[in-house]
């Protein structure tokens, strides 16, 4: 995505923000809560431990610098969802994320909405992220 050099790092971020979103909606359309669970090989995660990991990302990086960041939703997401993140603390094992059943489909759904809503509050200007909606 092409942005011009003059725009403020602020709107950028709430550009990005909206295409990532908006690109996770594309990649679980059509696909069942089942589906987003497997992990073919130890060293791919599943596709609902990214779309998690991305939540957790915004979450740990972007709301928390916030002047008020909201609540930190599950305390043990910091370890569930951190991918290489060494400085932030413990990670779940790669090779065993496709063995998380929880949090489910529909919990990981309302932890998203959640943080979408919060950047979308925030960020009154930005293109509106759409929800993300469990099966």
């Amino acid at each position: 995505m092409s942005r011009p050099a003059n725009q403020p790092a602020a709107s950028r971020l709430q550009l990005e923000y909206a295409r990532v979103r908006a690109y996770s909606l594309e990649l679980v359309r059509g696909l069942s809560a089942e589906d987003c669970q497997l992990q073919s090989m130890p060293d791919a995660s599943p596709l609902k431990w990214h779309l998690a990991h991305t939540t957790w990302f915004f979450e740990t990086f972007v709301l928390a610098a916030l002047p008020q960041p909201p609540k930190v939703v599950d305390p043990s997401y910091k370890v569930l969802f951190n991918s290489y993140y060494v400085g932030v603390g413990e990670r779940h094992l790669r090779a065993e994320r496709g063995l998380l059943s929880r949090p489910t489909w529909t919990r990981y759904c309302t932890t998203a909405n959640r943080s979408t809503s919060t950047c979308n509050r925030r960020w009154p200007t930005s293109p509106r992220a759409a929800p993300l909606q469990p099966w």
